[in-house]
C-alpha cells in the first residue's frame, strides 16, 4: 500500500509541475494589448469608450481566460470600469485570439469631477458635438485618460500596463 502512495504522490508532483513549466512557457511568451481603444459616442449621457483585447498566443499551449475587466483612470485616478464576468475565453495554441467589444459609458457627471473650466470650454465642445468630431472633444476636455485590464488566465491574475487613449 505504502508503495502505491508514493507513486500516487510522485505521480502527482510530476503533473503539478508539468503544469507549471507549461504555465511560465506562457506566461513569457503571450502578448496581450489593448486593440483599437476609442471613443465611440459621445452624447447626453456621457462618453462612450469601447476597446478590443487582443492576444497573441505564440506557444504550443493554451490557456483558459476570463473576460476582462478594463479599467479607465486619469492620471492613475479610478474614473469607471467594466463589470466582472465569469465568461471564459480558451486562447489555442500558435493564434491571435480578439475579445469581445467592451464598452465603457463614462457620465457627464463623472468626467465633471475631472474636468477644470469646462463652463469656459462649453462653445468649443457644443461645436464640436454638432459637427459629431469626436476628437474635438476629447481635445477641448483635455483629460489625460488611459485604459488597462485585468484577468485571470489559467487561475493566475494578470494586469496589464496602462495605455493612454487621450
Amino acid at each position: 500500500m505504502k508503495r502505491w502512495v508514493k507513486i500516487g504522490i510522485a505521480g502527482g508532483l510530476a503533473l503539478g509541475a508539468i503544469k507549471l513549466f507549461k504555465m511560465k512557457t506562457i506566461s513569457e511568451k503571450v502578448v496581450s494589448n489593448l486593440s483599437n481603444p476609442r471613443i465611440h459616442k459621445v452624447d447626453l449621457k456621457g462618453m462612450a469608450f469601447r476597446t478590443e483585447i487582443q492576444i497573441q498566443n505564440p506557444t504550443k499551449n493554451s490557456m483558459n481566460i476570463t473576460k476582462p475587466v478594463v479599467t479607465i483612470t486619469t492620471n492613475g485616478k479610478y474614473i469607471t470600469s467594466t463589470s466582472p464576468s465569469q465568461k471564459i475565453f480558451t486562447i489555442q495554441p500558435l493564434t491571435t485570439t480578439n475579445i469581445d467589444t467592451i464598452e465603457i459609458l463614462i457620465g457627464w457627471t463623472t468626467l465633471a469631477g475631472y474636468i477644470s473650466g469646462v463652463v469656459g470650454k462649453a462653445s468649443s465642445i457644443i461645436a464640436a458635438f454638432k459637427n459629431k468630431d469626436l476628437k474635438s472633444i476629447a481635445a477641448s476636455l483635455a483629460i489625460p485618460m488611459e485604459m488597462k485590464f485585468s484577468l485571470y488566465a489559467n487561475g493566475i491574475f494578470y494586469e496589464s500596463d496602462a495605455e493612454k487613449i487621450m
